[in-house]
């Protein structure tokens, strides 16, 4: 029971915040709680499509990895009967717990943030954004970042790889936490660190701070807090890229004007909400980056290569100041490591401290 304990312990301490961030983005009587069902339902649905679908590919994985393991004359197990003792050996670990606690909390999380971010988190307005743009000047003495890195980065072709780089973070963004429901059982502390870590960034940076610190960033400075001539310029900049390249060229384009129609749209939109400080972004780059040190040196310092790119990107494209993913990337730093400690709590039996011979390492 052990073993299976600590899944029981994880899965409900994520669905209970889950429950309580819910609970109070529809406390607040910005939400219609039937459009926030409906939301869910959709991040649902393709959560447990892409579960389903990475399943597949690593349960028809292992069977040609039996296969080829096979002896001369053995017939073996088919695919489909390998597909049911994968199934029939994660019942018998947890009965589905690691396996569904994750994608389940990715919907949750989604709407509820998506919710929060598009019709709660407007009327805090974008107070701070003068301030930040103060901070990024004397960071890069005297200039705005956006400035160093088109200079840096002049080509245009340049600004159509950063891009489609930036974009590219929906990939880790969403399968990350895909293949922490399909980890084996030994992997227990670092993706209970990882699912944890990754709630705690879109919660607590994402909303609780992002409340306390509204801003709107340099692409939409213009549009809502006032005329600001340099981040013009920079809008002028992007816009140059895609005509040469195409209306559809650049991602970051097509995405802000989606934003800007979703901006005080009283129905919910996927997507939907404008929020700079601090940047989920640059932090959840920044969580691939340590999760993937606790993995493999060379994979971490791989993401910690994308983590840089993303900030410049964040830059490059108007999205956020620099200091926004300067504070994120921090804050992620201490998330991760309180984290850790939180999972390793999770790992001991409610009474451990009577068994003092109990390590975690046994478990």
């Amino acid at each position: 029971m052990g073993l299976s304990a600590r899944e029981y312990r994880a899965a409900g301490l994520g669905f209970g915040t889950l429950v309580i961030y819910g609970l109070f983005v529809l406390s607040t009587g910005d939400v219609d709680a039937a459009a926030l069902g409906r939301l869910f339902m959709v991040y649902l649905a393709s959560a447990f499509s892409l579960t389903a679908f990475l399943g597949l590919l690593a349960a028809f994985g292992l069977h040609l990895r039996e296969r080829r393991a096979r002896r001369p004359g053995d017939t073996g197990a088919t695919p489909m009967g390998t597909l049911k003792q994968v199934l029939l050996a994660r019942w018998g670990r947890d009965r589905f717990a690691s396996l569904l606690w994750p994608p389940v909390m990715f919907a949750g999380l989604m709407s509820s943030f998506n919710a929060f971010k598009q019709q709660v988190l407007i009327s805090a307005g974008f107070h701070i954004d003068d301030e930040l743009t103060a901070i990024d000047q004397a960071l890069f003495f005297g200039t705005d970042p956006w400035r160093v890195t088109h200079a840096l980065f002049s080509e245009p072709w340049m600004t159509l790889l950063i891009d489609r780089a930036y974009h590219l973070w929906f990939v880790p963004m969403s399968f990350g936490v895909f293949l922490c429901a399909l980890a084996s059982q030994k992997s227990y502390r670092l993706r209970t660190q990882y699912v944890l870590s990754y709630m705690t960034i879109w919660i607590g940076l994402g909303s609780i701070l992002a409340w306390f610190m509204p801003s709107a960033g340099p692409c939409f400075y213009n549009d809502y807090v006032g005329p600001q001539a340099s981040f013009a310029e920079l809008g002028r900049q992007l816009e140059s890229v895609r005509a040469l390249y195409g209306p559809d060229a650049l991602g970051s384009l097509m995405a802000q004007a989606h934003l800007r129609f979703a901006f005080g749209n009283p129905e919910l939109i996927v997507g939907g909400g404008i929020s700079a400080m601090p940047s989920v972004h640059n932090g959840l780059s920044a969580l691939f980056a340590v999760a993937g040190f606790s993995i493999n040196r060379k994979l971490g310092w791989a993401l910690s290569a994308y983590a840089l790119v993303i900030w410049i990107g964040s830059i490059h494209l108007g999205w956020h100041y620099a200091v926004d993913g300067l504070v994120s990337i921090a804050l992620t730093i201490v998330i991760w490591k309180g984290m850790g400690k939180l999972a390793d709590r999770l790992e001991r039996p409610i009474f451990a401290a009577r068994n003092r011979g109990f390590s975690p390492a046994a478990a």
